[in-house]
């Protein structure tokens, strides 16, 4: 469980983030509950994985290990919400796995250079578990949602592997293997 026990505290940093966005006195209370929101989804997300996140990773490897965490961690959140009568924001949800990602990637030892790569396929190989386990959890046009970020989050990747130096795209054939 050191995984999870040096995540809690880099959780407390990372919730910092959002808060910070709620300077802006117009969207104060939206980003106050979306703030909230996300440190009680982040901390549930630490809770629901915390038991199988080392022997997970042994068992699958870092990347589909690190992937299966956050599939379940983004199901368990739907689910306690839904049976509270609550939703989660698909943006709430996908910033708590983009975030869970990079910290069980950081705690995992990836190289800084191979981050970015490893994360895409981290939160690639998430999402469709998470599809697949979600049956039922998500409406139609939250489904859509979904997609519609990960599209985002895929340009946004492919862009940065064009516009990054030759030693990046050098590396990224042997990355694959």
């Amino acid at each position: 469980m050191g995984i999870l026990d040096s995540m809690t505290q880099a959780q407390q940093q990372t919730t910092e983030q959002p808060q910070q966005a709620m300077e802006q006195p117009a969207q104060q209370e939206q980003q106050g509950s979306m703030a909230q929101m996300y440190q009680m989804v982040m901390e549930n997300s630490i809770n629901a994985i915390a038991n199988t996140a080392e022997e997970r990773i042994k068992q699958k490897g870092p990347i589909d290990g690190s992937a299966d965490l956050i599939a379940t961690a983004m199901v368990s959140n739907l689910q306690a919400a839904r049976q509270n009568g609550k939703t989660i924001p698909p943006q709430v949800l996908m910033q708590v796995a983009k975030d869970l990602a990079m910290q069980l990637l950081a705690k995992l030892g990836v190289p800084e250079d191979q981050l970015d790569d490893v994360l895409m396929d981290v939160l690639l190989r998430a999402m469709e578990q998470f599809g697949d386990m979600s049956q039922g959890l998500i409406t139609p046009e939250e489904e859509q949602q979904y997609v519609a970020m990960l599209q985002q989050v895929s340009q946004a990747a492919k862009e940065q592997m064009g516009a990054g130096n030759q030693a990046s795209v050098q590396q990224q054939p042997q990355q694959m293997q």
